[in-house]
């Protein structure tokens, strides 16, 4: 590490101090456990990651397996906190939420068993596998905050500030994770570079330099807009949280009833403009 990713670090470990004092104090477990759950194990994945590197050593074993854990680990627990996030999000829709687990959990599986298959005959197939479901999670992670935020919005529902905010600063650390996993997935596999591949060793004492700055450019960006999104929540917890809103009152069966065949129809048309679209 260099001088200022070192000064990030620290600052980050103090947010990380900071976000999980705040969760504490306003007792977000409560409303948001699996993303008090995160947080927290975003600390205690610093500190011992801190520990172990200073006693094994960085480029290690235990240090390798400790580092992949970890990653492996914040990204089921991030995953968790957005499935909280939508079904807080939606709570007071059961049949909407119905689908929206049944989706979540199609994908799981699906990005679970792409990444045994990406990973399945490399040479670091434990590496490969943490990134590309860590990438892969990441993608979907952006995709269904998104589309959650947009659904609300459409239809008027309003999200709580903390929520919101929760939303942007996962949006954040999963968008950088996306391109960094992706570029470290295609250097470990060969597929950016062609002088990885045996024929082209000879180049890598010249490019040795160039490759670690480029890394070292890219821990830089990646701590700070991590270190950045931690802001984005400790500043959503600075105050206490409001009470929690009431459910919306819901028009009769009936009137749903009445209204369906219309959503039908409009969704019809969607359908079929979509497929005019995407025709060659």
């Amino acid at each position: 590490m260099n001088l200022l990713e070192h000064v990030l670090y620290w600052l980050t470990f103090s947010f990380l101090i900071v976000l999980s004092g705040l969760i504490l104090v306003r007792k977000v477990q409560r409303i948001l456990p699996f993303f008090a759950l995160y947080a927290w194990l975003l600390l205690t994945g610093t500190i011992v990651l801190y520990l172990v590197y200073g006693h094994f050593g960085f480029n290690s074993s235990p240090s390798y397996y400790s580092y992949w854990g970890s990653i492996l680990a914040n990204a089921s627990a991030r995953s968790l906190a957005i499935v909280e996030l939508c079904r807080y999000g939606l709570r007071a829709y059961q049949g909407i939420w119905s689908l929206i687990w049944r989706v979540l959990t199609a994908l799981s599986i699906y990005f679970l068993a792409h990444a045994i298959v990406d990973a399945w005959g490399q040479p670091d197939r434990f590496a490969i596998y943490g990134m590309t479901l860590d990438r892969d999670l990441a993608f979907a992670s952006i995709v269904i905050l998104t589309v959650l935020l947009l659904f609300r919005n459409y239809y008027g529902i309003a999200l709580e500030p903390m929520q919101k905010a929760i939303s942007l600063g996962i949006c954040i650390v999963c968008a950088v994770d996306v391109i960094g996993n992706t570029i470290l997935r295609n250097l470990f596999t060969g597929y950016l570079f062609s002088w990885l591949s045996s024929s082209q060793k000879a180049l890598w004492p010249t490019l040795e330099p160039q490759v670690h700055l480029v890394r070292d450019v890219w821990s830089t960006v990646h701590l700070f807009s991590f270190m950045f999104s931690i802001g984005i929540w400790c500043f959503a917890l600075r105050k206490p949280l409001p009470a929690p809103t009431e459910s919306p009152v819901l028009l009769p069966a009936g009137v749903y009833r009445d209204l369906s065949p219309a959503i039908n129809i409009r969704l019809a048309t969607f359908n079929d403009r979509m497929v005019e679209l995407l025709k060659p």
